[in-house]
């Protein structure tokens, strides 16, 4: 009776529904069997106008949820212009979004576009709803403000994978330059402007909303992941050795006929891809993706990809995200990557034919990496673990202050004008001070010029926003090479270089000669080739997350009242699971105190006496930490990610950059709790296997 009740439930929610979107409907879910529980939680509050954050596990059905009330508030309220943009954190997922929503949309008579920078929009838009990029919405709001003037909704989309960088911040100030701009011709300002995230599961909704939404805002969560099917196998060795591993335990599997591999380097894919083509894979198409391969042999290969029967894909984090590529039947994960997140975007891409249930296998090179995978899978059914927060980078306020100088009515602004429009106290914070720290300092750096109280570009701020610089936070690339093929004439790759004496290149596993001349042009090989060695690429090594750490502990049950320790002869290895860069600054104030210390993602290892009260000296390290924040005087760059505009900070203000990245709360806390210390033998499993993660 209990299970009639509900169905009797869903289907009165399904009918409501239905009579409450007679335009969006049919055009969205006329081929649906039945709605997701996110759609069911989150439409009836969009549909209402209210400002909203939906959380739920990867492949959830969140972009219907978000996109089908809205274009029925269009329809229905007859919204002009422009009226909702869709912010989204790749050119790729624009482009499949793109493609996802032109079939409905065109049903409903909404007039769909996108903006990027391989997709422009004309001098007159014509479009109603608009995907894009921050960049591409910086570029319309600093350049073509009145074409947002009609805006009526803005849905941010994986907004996950934008929160904690600098995009992210440079998302957030857009944000409240288009609330301020929509009040000021006339709008509702922050309340007239219905505003939606949506993201995987997240360890605090709470923060995300308040961080990027507008107050009054409504928080949708679907919790848990679907049923996971892991397996995790030990397989050392060559590259060739270990992907043959991997094709021997994807027998043991059933019913997989698309395979998709990730890896955590581009050597791997391009060296490593052809190695996959062995079992009962033996004939099927094998294709290579990641970041360096250009636009059009990113895309084919997705293409290709999606309508084989049967084939695998070797990717790296480019194949994270919800670029649609069809069912895989299975993930394979080679190596741990170097966060959870990352893992549960891997693990959500597979097995969406399986009601429920995702299955995912794990391949480790060595004890460490099998620890970590077990403690990945273990935690993602458990979700995100909290963790320190992200500043708000002041590289970020620096292309901030320039931009909107330039969307600025006579390029002119005030100090309270940029605390009103830059400032926040939503974590991270962005107090009034910092600001001023930055206008001061691009006075003093000649980027602005400052008259009674007024700023205005200097000519190196006009400089700077003439550039193509001014819209963007994401990282240049160094001077690169692109790879021609000579036969297509089509670019194949962008590479730092080739290196060696060799007479051809593995690029995606595929072979290619190289042309003679010194030329970066190349020629495939056809029937295969026995080229093994890959371009180069320029580095972009990560430390492991924090919530790897927090995995591990969570996985061994370790409390976060419990200090462990391995005693190895004179020193002691002290596991704190704090992330790098708080290890660093730990160990730099231990050093300070004359201890021996290096330190790593999980744990520091400090020379101690057998009788030294090792909780005393770590609070008293903590203590130093906090007080004199030695962040600043640290090599930061390669642990934590400052932002792109950063060198053009005095050398001061680069100082107090690196020095925002203490979370001192966060220390505290974990600092307080600690009430005991364990020492675990070093020849004990939990010993090796502690030890087997320094």
């Amino acid at each position: 009776m209990a299970e009639k009740d509900d169905l009797d439930t869903v289907l009165a929610q399904h009918r409501a529904l239905a009579r409450s979107m007679p335009f969006a409907w049919n055009a969205f879910f006329a081929g649906f069997g039945a709605l997701r529980h996110v759609q069911l939680a989150a439409m009836p509050v969009i549909l209402a106008g209210r400002n909203v954050l939906v959380t739920a596990p990867t492949a959830g059905g969140k972009t219907e949820a978000a996109l089908a009330p809205i274009s029925e508030r269009l329809v229905r309220h007859r919204w002009p212009g422009l009226s909702v943009l869709v912010v989204t954190p790749t050119r790729a997922l624009v482009n499949d979004l793109h493609s996802r929503l032109q079939r409905p949309l065109e049903q409903m008579g909404i007039r769909l576009g996108r903006k990027t920078a391989d997709h422009g929009i004309g001098d007159k838009i014509q479009d109603q709803i608009l995907i894009t990029t921050p960049e591409s919405v910086e570029s319309l709001l600093t350049f073509r403000r009145q074409s947002l003037e009609n805006a009526q909704a803005i849905i941010l989309d994986e907004i996950h994978l934008l929160d904690g960088s600098p995009r992210g911040d440079q998302l957030r100030c857009l944000l409240r330059r288009i609330w301020a701009f929509r009040h000021h011709v006339g709008g509702s300002g922050f309340a007239g402007l219905q505003t939606i995230a949506m993201s995987a599961t997240v360890s605090d909704p709470t923060r995300l909303a308040d961080t990027y939404l507008a107050t009054g805002s409504v928080i949708v969560a679907v919790p848990g992941q679907r049923q996971l099917e892991a397996r995790i196998i030990l397989a050392g060795g060559t590259d060739k050795e270990r992907a043959e591993a991997a094709m021997g335990a994807v027998d043991e599997f059933t019913a997989v006929q698309k395979l998709l591999v990730f890896v955590n380097s581009r050597k791997q894919v391009d060296a490593g891809t052809g190695y996959f083509r062995c079992g009962r894979f033996s004939q099927a198409p094998v294709y290579g993706h990641h970041g360096s391969l250009s636009k059009s042999q990113r895309e084919e290969t997705e293409s290709r990809f999606k309508s084989d029967p049967q084939a695998i894909c070797v990717a790296t984090m480019t194949l994270e995200i919800g670029i649609d590529i069809g069912d895989i039947d299975l993930v394979v994960c080679i190596d741990p990557p170097f966060s959870l997140s990352s893992f549960l975007q891997r693990i959500g891409r597979g097995c969406r034919r399986l009601n429920g249930r995702t299955r995912v296998l794990c391949v480790a090179r060595d004890r460490a990496g099998e620890l970590m995978f077990n403690a990945l899978v273990g935690q993602a059914t458990r979700g995100m673990p909290g963790g320190p927060t992200c500043p708000f980078r002041r590289s970020v306020l620096f292309q901030q202050v320039l931009a909107y100088l330039k969307q600025s009515p006579k390029n002119c602004r005030v100090t309270e004008q940029f605390a009103r429009i830059l400032g926040s106290d939503s974590a991270p914070t962005v107090s009034n001070r910092c600001i001023q720290d930055v206008l001061q300092d691009m006075v003093q750096t000649g980027f602005l010029d400052w008259k009674r109280d007024v700023y205005r570009p200097a000519p190196e701020g006009w400089s700077f926003i003439d550039s193509k610089r001014i819209y963007a936070n994401i990282q240049p690339s160094p001077l690169e090479v692109a790879l021609v093929d000579v036969e297509s004439g089509k670019v194949v790759a962008t590479v730092a270089g080739v290196s060696g004496p060799t007479d051809g290149i593995r690029v995606a596993g595929r072979s290619y000669d190289l042309v003679p001349g010194g030329s970066p042009f190349i020629q495939r090989v056809r029937g295969g080739g026995d080229h093994v060695d890959s371009p180069l690429y320029r580095a972009h090594g990560l430390p492991y997350a924090f919530d790897v750490g927090a995995s591990l502990a969570n996985h061994f049950e370790i409390p976060p009242t419990q200090l462990v320790a391995v005693r190895v002869g004179q020193s002691t290895v002290v596991m704190t699971w704090l992330g790098r860069i708080l290890n660093s600054a730990l160990a730099g104030a231990l050093r300070q105190r004359a201890f021996h210390v290096s330190d790593g993602s999980f744990h520091l290892t400090v020379q101690l006496g057998q009788d030294a009260d090792l909780l005393r000296v770590i609070r008293e390290g903590v203590e130093d930490v906090i007080a004199r924040n030695p962040l600043g005087r640290m090599n930061c760059e390669r642990m934590i990610d400052l932002g792109p505009h950063y060198r053009n900070l005095s050398p001061d203000l680069q100082k107090k950059a690196r020095e925002d990245w203490l979370d001192a709360d966060f220390l505290q806390d974990w600092c307080n709790q600690l009430n005991e210390v364990r020492v675990v033998p070093a020849d004990t499993q939990m010993g090796g296997d502690l030890l087997a993660l320094t």
